[in-house]
This record gives structure tokens, sequence and C-alpha cells, in this order.
């Protein structure tokens, strides 16, 4: 461990070298100045634990020094070497700068001096010590109120994850139960009904695994090998404009993917995918259309229970997330409007 550093500072030379002389073998370092310009040079290079300066010197006096060294240095302990004439000029210095001790002229090396000096050194080290565990402190109540907040974080999240989940079971087992019923509407094979219950489980099941919610900047590159897969079976990938690629959203990207995919599927499995047209566009957030160009296609998606009811799911998810799934047969349009806005 480096030793400390004592400035001894008086402009008689006798007095430092007594001081000197005092101080051979203790467990800190001594250091001199005989004016209070050199005592402040010191300052530059050097850690000065404990200041012990004579009141009367040339040019600078012992308040004007110490008054500088509490302004470059506050740590440093500071002490005064004053004769009794003294005092008063003490009693001007303690009020100004305060002063940890001062020593009166002449002194006693083992009673007075080298006790007095040890005590300002275990002062000093002590107020570092006291630094270095508040500093440690304030960093451990940051990292804690982070944590704190994290985890509040991620309390609303799941909080609102086990509200959303339950939305959606629910809905899940109402249309399981409609179709295991079967109504006029849904007056269904068992066979039929099989399938239906298979993709509400897959669907019910992929939106699962979408928890916990995690809101993310994406950009709608992430659709390409979508896009490309149904380009490359015929549909017509349209795009507002080339910037809008470039454009970031801020959401639930894990979702909206899962619904997007999920509604691509069940387009294709009732068109041509060469009647499909795909239009990506951005008003105020992203939009993503699906133009289907032959009537009779969508007039059979519209009516077939099996889609009715995956699309019912779907549109109970957008909820969830904020977006919006509109079947318009007169338009032949199927819009999800994500509700996703742009990031700055």
């Amino acid at each position: 461990m480096d030793m400390l550093n004592v400035l001894f500072v008086d402009d008689e030379v006798n007095i430092l070298n007594s001081i000197r002389r005092a101080t051979i073998g203790e467990e800190f370092k001594t250091l001199i100045a005989t004016n209070g310009e050199a005592a402040l040079a010191l300052f530059e290079d050097n850690e000065i634990s404990v200041i012990v300066t004579d009141m009367r010197m040339p040019k600078m006096n012992g308040l004007e020094l110490l008054d500088k060294v509490k302004e470059i240095s506050p740590n440093t302990i500071r002490m005064v070497l004053s004769g009794y004439a003294q005092i008063p000029q003490v009693i001007a210095t303690v009020n100004k700068v305060g002063v940890f001790k001062y020593i009166t002229k002449p002194w006693d090396n083992e009673r007075e001096f080298l006790p007095a000096i040890k005590e300002a050194l275990q002062y000093y080290s002590l107020k570092k010590e006291n630094e270095i565990i508040k500093s440690q402190l304030e960093e451990k109540n940051k990292l804690y109120k982070k944590m704190l907040d994290n985890n509040n974080m991620l309390i609303r999240n799941n909080q609102a994850d086990i509200g959303a989940i339950k939305i959606i079971t629910r809905k899940f087992l109402n249309l399981k139960d409609i179709n295991s019923k079967g109504t006029s509407e849904t007056n269904n094979s068992n066979q039929v009904k099989k399938q239906i219950n298979s993709l509400l489980d897959k669907t019910f099941f992929e939106y699962i695994d979408t928890v916990p919610t995690i809101k993310e900047s994406f950009t709608i590159s992430i659709f390409n090998d979508r896009f490309n897969k149904v380009k490359e079976s015929g549909a017509n990938i349209i795009f507002q404009n080339e910037s809008i690629k470039n454009i970031t959203y801020w959401g639930n990207k894990k979702t909206f993917t899962m619904v997007l995919d999920s509604i691509i599927n069940i387009v294709s499995n009732h068109c041509d995918n060469q009647d499909i047209i795909i239009d990506i566009i951005n008003t105020n957030s992203l939009c993503i259309n699906l133009l289907i160009k032959n009537k009779s296609s969508m007039e059979e998606l519209s009516n077939d229970i099996q889609a009715k009811i995956i699309i019912n799911l779907l549109e109970e998810i957008c909820k969830i997330i904020g977006a919006k799934l509109i079947i318009n047969t007169e338009k032949l349009l199927i819009t999800v409007n994500t509700n996703f806005q742009v990031q700055s």
C-alpha cells in the first residue's frame, strides 16, 4: 500500500529540518515547501493527505494558502503550526477554511506533534473509506433501482400477458364449443370438426409461443422470406414506395408475424396465388392489405366455416396487440392494420 503524503510548509528552514528529522521512520511520506507557491505546485503531481502550514509567511500567508488548498483539494486535512502570538490568525483561519487541529510552537514531538499528524491521517483515511463506501452504495442503489424497475416492468408485462391469455383462452374454448356442438351455420361432419379443432389448437398454441410479450424495433425486411415464398407461387407483392422498406417500427413483432402467417395461409388455401395482391403501405402505422382479385374465391373464403372460425380467433389476438383484422368482402380485401408506430 502506498504511503500517505503529509506536506509541511514553513519559511523557516530550521523548522522544516526539525520536522524532517522528527518524521524519519514514520509511516507517511514527508513533503516540504518553504512558501505557499511551492506548496501549491506540489498538489499538481501529488495526492496530499494532510497539509501542515505556518501562519506567517512572505507573499502568501497560511490563511491564504489553506483557502486555496480547500478549493483545489477539499479532501486534504488542513492543520496549522503557530506561535502563541498568532492565535488571532489561527481563529480567523479556523472560521474561514476549517482547520482539523493546530500545533503551537515549540512542540513536543512524541506527545503533541506526531500524535496530531497520525490522528489527521486516520481522519483522512476514514473520510476516504466513507467516500468509497458511499460511492459503492450509490452504485448498488442504482443497480437495485434498475433491477426493481425491470422487475416492476416484468410484473406489469406478466399481468398483461396473463390477462391476454385469459381472453384468448376464453375465445379459443368458446370457438371449440361452437364447433363441437354445431349450429345451423356450422353443421359440419365429424371429420371437418376435427380439422377445425386441429387448426384452432395450432393457432392457439402458436399464439402462446409468442408469450411473454416483447415490444421491439423491426423493419418489414423480416417478412422477406414469407413474401418471396408467396411471390414465387404467383402472388404479387406491392410496396407503397421503396422508402417503406427502410422504416423502423416499434411493436409486438412476434405476435404480428404469427397473425400475418396465419392470414396468408388461409388466403392461399382458398385462392389461386396469382389472384392475390399483398399491398404494404404506411399511413401513420404499418398496414398490410391482401387483395383477392377473384370475387368467387373471396366469397368462398368468406363462407368457409373453417376459415371463419380461425379468423375469429385471429381477430381477438389482433386486439391484444392493438391491431385490427378487417375483412371487407365487397372490396375483396383483408386488412391487417398493426397500429405499430414509426420509430424515429
